[in-house]
């Protein structure tokens, strides 16, 4: 990409709709292009959507509720895709909207407010530190393996790791993890999407996902099968407040999805940052206990696993000088906000003693992210235990040879060889 200064705006245009389509160039490293946005069009109106780049834009839209909607699938731009539509590809999109308008991140107002409520029981600080053990129990036996010298794939462990964690909190058998992983992933990609393929495959796995889970609470009501931690908290039958079948469906998923593939992104993404930085990664091993914590908060910054939030303009709005009108689909580009020049110290770079503004990867505000304790602590125990155990490692390849895959919310590394090292002890 040519310098900031020099980058007009079609070619932004151009880079920024390749981004969005999921363009593997441009998910590789899309930091320059985030830059010459903040730079250029900090507010950049692109067809049916508006797209925020600074970080205190990001930030106003993920806390004033009042203004900005989570219900991304009424926006101006998907009734426009729906008015397209056959009857059939209408009916799909129906369905994923209906099961979206139950899901804690796609509701406003009171119905979120009811929901956060009830999740928070699943999420208190004694339930979180009680996931401790299972987190630090799965690392250790996906660890187990590994010897010293070993070339291995930590994409696998990034992978398996939090869905291992997540399906045990969640009480799904291990026989059903890929099954139910490929549920969410299907389901997962038609967020804020209007494109009818995209829909359809969301539906089936819906209504596949629904019929598994009506099947599963009866087992675990009957006593017939344990819940797990999270889904215990939820149909506690002593509490007043409770998930409709409909609601612990779409909630399931965002939970499984939520606390899989964003923690997945952290641990894969920022090991390789971590060992890029090589002082960094030096850093943490010195002191592993002391700064795993410190390099989780910053690896979220830095990666941020979730590159972007949609929202919907609930009346009309002014960002500078650019009207944005009632209904038009917001796109913040976290990504963009957490290296905000104007708001971080060296944004660009890897600093695991950072102070400063905190970062807006989880969320801001009444929709900050419900697991974001979950996800710290397992990006605290897998780094922790890496760092402890094999100080000497390095990429087994370089990172330009890297394969990346995903789309602009979730870019997501392929593989990740690292070649082990001796043993520490």
């Amino acid at each position: 990409m040519p310098p900031i200064a020099e980058a007009p705006l079609e070619r932004l245009d151009a880079d920024l709709r390749a981004w969005l389509a999921g363009d593997v160039a441009q998910l590789q490293d899309p930091y320059p292009l985030f830059a010459a946005l903040r730079a250029h069009a900090p507010v950049r109106e692109l067809g049916p959507v508006v797209v925020l780049s600074r970080y205190d834009d990001v930030k106003v839209g993920l806390r004033e509720v009042g203004r900005f909607s989570s219900r991304v699938f009424l926006s101006e731009r998907a009734r426009e895709a729906v008015a397209a539509m056959t009857p059939a590809q209408r009916a799909d999109h129906d369905a994923v909207a209906a099961h979206d308008a139950v899901s804690v991140s796609h509701t406003d107002d009171e119905q979120h407010v009811r929901l956060r409520r009830i999740f928070h029981r699943a999420f208190t600080p004694r339930r979180v530190a009680e996931m401790r053990a299972t987190v630090e129990a799965y690392t250790d036996r996906l660890l187990a393996p590994f010897g010293s010298g070993d070339v291995v794939d930590m994409r696998e462990l990034a992978y398996r790791l939090p869905l291992c964690i997540i399906t045990d909190l969640l009480g799904v058998p291990e026989r059903d993890h890929d099954m139910i992983h490929e549920w969410s992933l299907k389901i997962g990609a038609s967020r804020g999407m209007v494109e009818p393929n995209v829909l359809r495959d969301a539906r089936l796995a819906i209504e596949e996902f629904g019929a598994y889970l009506t099947q599963r609470t009866a087992e675990i009501r009957s006593g017939r099968s344990a819940g797990g931690t999270i889904v215990e908290a939820l149909l506690d039958d002593e509490e007043q407040e409770h998930l409709t079948p409909d609601e612990l469906t779409a909630n399931f998923v965002l939970l499984l999805f939520a606390g899989h593939e964003t923690t997945t992104n952290l641990i894969a993404t920022g090991l390789l940052s971590l060992l890029e930085a090589r002082s960094q990664w030096e850093l943490l091993c010195e002191d592993p206990p002391t700064m795993s914590p410190k390099a989780t908060e910053e690896l979220l910054r830095y990666v941020s696993p979730v590159q972007l939030t949609q929202r919907v303009a609930r009346e009309d709005l002014w960002f500078g000088d650019v009207p944005v009108p009632e209904g038009r689909h917001i796109i913040m580009l976290n990504g963009s906000a957490n290296r905000d020049e104007s708001v971080f110290d060296r944004p660009d770079e890897l600093d695991l003693e950072r102070e400063g503004p905190g970062h807006l990867d989880l969320g801001f505000g009444p929709h900050f992210c419900l697991g974001a304790a979950l996800a710290r602590l397992e990006g605290q125990v897998v780094l922790s235990r890496l760092a402890t155990r094999w100080p000497r490692m390095e990429l087994g390849k370089a990172p330009g040879e890297l394969r990346w895959t995903g789309n602009a919310m979730l870019r997501t590394l392929v593989e990740l060889p690292v070649a082990l090292g001796p043993r520490r002890g």
